[in-house]
């Protein structure tokens, strides 16, 4: 799968493992979670991390203010089975760069990376 600018870096944070499996392979990407990922951005920047919303140890909003809080620059978006328009919106003013719901396909997956990755700052 080719992603706009060639080789990337994407953490994917979710806490259910098969979603982490399905978007590593396609995406051949690192995977972590929550307080893990934090200290994963500290370490190093990435292109995009991939944050899902409900997470036992801290949800996707608060992964994504601690990580917008150390690198700015990194283009983030939100997975979530629990796609009401009340989350949706509250992503969208956050400033995350693009929102994909549970269940997706390959190309959801591929469509919303790609939109992510552009509306990089």
């Amino acid at each position: 799968m080719s992603l706009p600018g060639g080789k990337q870096k994407v953490l994917v944070v979710d806490d259910a493992g098969e979603v982490v499996v399905l978007c590593v392979n396609m995406l051949q990407s690192l995977a972590n979670r929550g307080d893990g990922a934090v200290d994963l951005v500290r370490k190093e920047p990435f292109d995009l991390v991939i944050v899902d919303y409900k997470m036992p140890e801290m949800n996707g909003f608060q992964l994504f203010e601690q990580a917008r809080a150390i690198r700015p620059d990194m283009a983030f978006m939100l997975l979530t089975g629990h796609g009401s328009s009340d989350v949706v919106e509250d992503a969208t003013e956050m400033g995350f760069n693009a929102i994909l719901l549970k269940p997706f396909t390959r190309e959801q997956l591929r469509t919303a990376v790609g939109q992510a990755l552009q509306g990089r700052t």
